[in-house]
């Protein structure tokens, strides 16, 4: 567990010489399977649907979109998919006992 106000992690995207695209921050007090979380998605190779119209432009200017007409009852095998998915992944989390805490720093004058 990282020190509170001491460990600072971040993960940034930007394009040299261009402004940031986005950028996320870390303190030593977010919780771990948070920071994993992130990271394994950011780590994770499978192609991601999108509405382009909602994608900041200066990342939209250094990716390939890719437009596809796909039959309804493939949508609905897909959100069914997903929901499985996250159903699962919550149960994961709900799982896993949460780290111990430690007495709570008391103030003093």
């Amino acid at each position: 567990m990282g020190a509170p106000g001491r460990d600072l992690w971040s993960i940034e995207t930007a394009v040299i010489q261009d402004p940031t695209i986005w950028r996320a921050v870390f303190t030593g007090t977010t919780p771990l399977h948070l920071i994993a979380a992130v990271t394994q998605s950011l780590a994770d190779r499978t192609p991601i649907t999108r509405d382009p119209s909602r994608i900041p432009g200066l990342a939209r200017d250094r990716m390939t979109v890719h437009t596809r007409h796909v039959p309804a009852p493939d949508i609905a095998f897909a959100l069914e998919r997903r929901v499985s998915a996250l159903a699962a992944r919550h149960r994961t989390a709900a799982s896993s006992p949460p780290p111990p805490h430690g007495p709570s720093p008391r103030r003093t004058r």
